[in-house]
């Protein structure tokens, strides 16, 4: 076993090994996982999820560069804008749909704003840590360009909210849509706006995946969530500082 190790380490040490067998790498993982997760119908068998961890550890253990993996996979970073663009097909398709819903869907996705900083404020407070956090965490649950520069404008560290907004996505797309069965959400509707106001991106992909209504209001959520939140974040911190001034934290 040892020696398998050592041989591993010897492989992705040499110069450019990573980089060469990233892109192959990853795309075998996601395919695998789909077959897995079509099979079993296990959740957790996430095709993001799962390639994520072991593509981790294999750098981890084999000690490679991680500058090499990301330079092999820039193909698939190149990829996600345009496949974000393509998440407003649904979008489309519903929209005579969701016209009609206008007023309840803005007024959701405002009250997930508020509730994703207020959770930010209210942990950050009771756990005694800085107040940067609070707009670095808060920012969340919108996709991830937006997330940063919402951060950053609001004095929090953009490079960690991007960070933390791949991980809220990919447990969304996990967790999401069985959480809902659980607390019997079986609305499509409620369900795909859940999906993209929580879970941005991932959730929506995932979202796409169980229906078109599904996927149609999870790009609505994602869509609406960035934009408001933009708007929105700036009197949801000038109320967190008359909170502080009120209660003295």
């Amino acid at each position: 076993m040892l020696d398998y190790y050592y041989s591993m380490v010897e492989f992705f040490s040499q110069k450019n090994a990573m980089y060469f067998i990233a892109l192959p790498l990853t795309i075998l993982l996601y395919v695998l996982m789909r077959y897995l997760q079509g099979k079993t119908g296990w959740a957790i068998l996430n095709p993001l999820l799962i390639p994520m961890i072991i593509i981790i550890c294999i750098i981890l253990f084999t000690k490679a560069d991680p500058q090499d993996y990301e330079q092999g996979a820039s193909l698939i970073s190149w990829l996600l804008d345009p496949a974000v663009v393509a998440l407003a097909i649904p979008l489309y398709l519903k929209f005579t749909m969701i016209r009609k819903q206008a007023i309840p869907i803005l007024i959701c996705c405002s009250i997930s704003i508020f509730i994703s900083f207020f959770i930010a404020y209210v942990s950050c407070k009771l756990l005694d840590v800085k107040d940067i956090m609070i707009p670095t965490i808060g920012a969340r649950s919108i996709t991830t360009p937006l997330a940063m520069s919402v951060a950053d404008r609001m004095g929090g560290i953009g490079a960690i909210t991007a960070c933390i907004v791949c991980c809220v996505g990919i447990c969304g797309a996990v967790i999401g849509f069985p959480l809902m069965k659980l607390f019997h959400v079986r609305n499509k509707k409620a369900q795909g706006l859940a999906m993209g106001s929580c879970a941005h991106a991932v959730g929506t992909a995932s979202a796409n995946e169980h229906g078109k209504i599904e996927g149609a209001y999870s790009s609505l959520g994602l869509i609406v969530c960035g934009i408001l939140t933009t708007f929105l974040a700036t009197p949801i911190f000038m109320l967190f500082n008359i909170l502080d001034s009120w209660f003295g934290f």
